[in-house]
């Protein structure tokens, strides 16, 4: 099953990034990869709500995050089997400020959770090392 969830949190992602470049940020959610009400958590520094819920609460918080850049592209860079707990991905994120140019280069982490073959519950890590951590893994 936990091959399962890596193969799932893989399709979900490839799903989303090319939802991205053809502007729907929740395309992941046209292939049933997700419930209706999955919840997704921002990093904690993030200065909005700290859950969004559902398709709708999907797109508000990724429009909200893009809409600050002029460019942005997020890739995946390894999948990681967390027992029970679920799927831990890391990603790179870069990006150009909107107006200032300003270069983002981000590496970051996500743990997902799975129930019945569909992401129920996405927590965003600024660092990757807490996201192991909190899956109670370590590198």
């Amino acid at each position: 099953m936990s091959q399962e969830n890596v193969e799932i949190v893989a399709t979900a992602f490839k799903a989303f990034t090319e939802g991205l470049e053809q502007g729907d940020s929740a395309a992941f959610f046209n292939q049933g990869l997700a419930a209706d009400d999955v919840e997704w958590r921002p990093v904690a520094e993030w200065p909005g709500p700290t859950s969004y819920v559902g398709r709708e609460g999907w797109a508000e918080f990724v429009d909200t995050w893009i809409g600050v850049f002029d460019t942005y592209s997020v890739q995946l860079e390894r999948l990681v089997d967390a027992g029970g707990i679920g799927v831990v991905a890391f990603m790179r994120q870069t990006a150009s400020g909107k107006g200032s140019g300003t270069p983002v280069d981000w590496h970051s982490a996500a743990i997902f959770e799975l129930e019945n073959g569909k992401v129920t519950r996405v927590q965003n890590y600024a660092d990757p090392a807490d996201a192991l951590e909190a899956a109670g893994l370590s590198e």
